[in-house]
């Protein structure tokens, strides 16, 4: 009798190995950058993929950079394949670095950064039926803004410029940065220095006084490089810093309110300061002293009672041609800059 011995393999099943579609940014937490310079949002992505034996390669992918600010969704970028479609309101600014090259490499570079790009930027890429996106916040820091000398309109060489931004905690600013704050919106018919020592302004209304070198068409006006003994006001720069507020309902004079914010443990605070509270939100209707022994107020939501319908860091002037500080005897609130939390207190005496 013979036995015959049968041996059943056992049936092997090939599965395909998956990838799923992941986007990264990497850097955690808000990312800053400085007024009209430049940055790099890194974007990294890994395709999905099936194993070699599929009939039908992965689908191209479509990547797509998006920013929302003040609740509003802006498109930025487009890209497939080595199409890339940029949004006409970045034109010139916005681009994929290494997208060329690294196809897994989607860094997101913007250039002449404004305040207004402040936001949420979203990277998606979409792939087949699959969709996949990492948000980064960026923070553009810094203000800029026009300083006249108490003495007069056009009072400032070049040198003395430069060392009056810097007393009252800013810094001369640069064409870029005054570009920056002309497309968000900035605009001042007094021709000031910058920091290349040419002497420009931004005008967004063209009239009459206003029309520089561009006859009727808004822009930054530009002298061009002065010599250095000419006469002009300012562009300071100063970058941002937390605020708080308090008041106290009185008023008091120059020398008061320097030993009324002493006695608070703190200093009157600089025109800088005032304008970067200004420009992180502090709306005050009540004009107040500052180092400089100017009187100023900063103003967010324009109504006619504070200043007019513009908003913006207000001036109380002596003389009605907009020239001269307030007599130091006059009598007026006080803005105070206290501890090493660089906060601004403004003061109502």
């Amino acid at each position: 009798l013979k036995v015959i011995v049968v041996k059943l393999k056992k049936c092997c099943v090939l599965s395909y190995e998956v990838r799923q579609l992941q986007v990264n940014i990497p850097h955690s937490g808000v990312v800053s950058a400085p007024l009209g310079s430049s940055i790099s949002i890194p974007c990294l992505v890994s395709l999905s993929s099936t194993s070699s034996s599929s009939s039908s390669p992965p689908a191209v992918p479509r990547v797509k950079w998006t920013v929302v600010s003040g609740g509003v969704e802006t498109q930025i970028l487009v890209a497939r394949g080595l199409r890339v479609k940029v949004n006409e309101l970045y034109r010139d600014r916005a681009a994929l670095l290494n997208y060329t090259s690294t196809p897994d490499d989607l860094s997101l570079w913007l250039g002449d950064l404004r305040s207004s790009d402040s936001g949420h930027y979203r990277c998606e890429v979409q792939q087949g039926l699959e969709d996949a996106s990492d948000l980064a916040q960026l923070r553009v820091k810094g203000v800029v803004f026009h300083y006249r000398d108490a003495l007069g309109r056009y009072a400032f060489s070049f040198h003395q410029a430069r060392t009056a931004c810097e007393a009252i905690g800013a810094r001369i600013a640069t064409p870029d940065q005054l570009l920056a704050s002309y497309y968000d919106g900035y605009e001042q018919c007094d021709a000031g220095w910058l920091a290349d020592q040419s002497v420009r302004y931004p005008i967004q209304v063209p009239r009459e006084g206003c029309y520089g070198d561009m006859d009727g068409q808004p822009g930054v006006r530009n002298y061009g490089t002065m010599d250095p003994d000419d006469l002009f006001d300012v562009y300071s720069y100063c970058t941002n810093r937390e605020v708080f507020h308090d008041s106290i309902p009185l008023q008091i004079s120059f020398s008061e309110a320097q030993l009324y914010c002493r006695a608070a443990g703190a200093v009157l605070a600089t025109t800088a300061q005032l304008y970067l509270a200004w420009s992180e939100g502090l709306d005050r209707c009540s004009p107040g002293w500052l180092s400089d022994g100017s009187v100023r107020y900063p103003i967010i939501t324009p109504r006619e009672r504070c200043g007019g319908v513009q908003a913006g860091v207000k001036t109380i002037y002596r003389f009605s041609n907009q020239t001269g500080f307030p007599e130091p005897t006059s009598l007026h609130d006080v803005y105070c800059f206290k501890g090493q939390n660089l906060a601004l207190k403004n003061v109502f005496i």
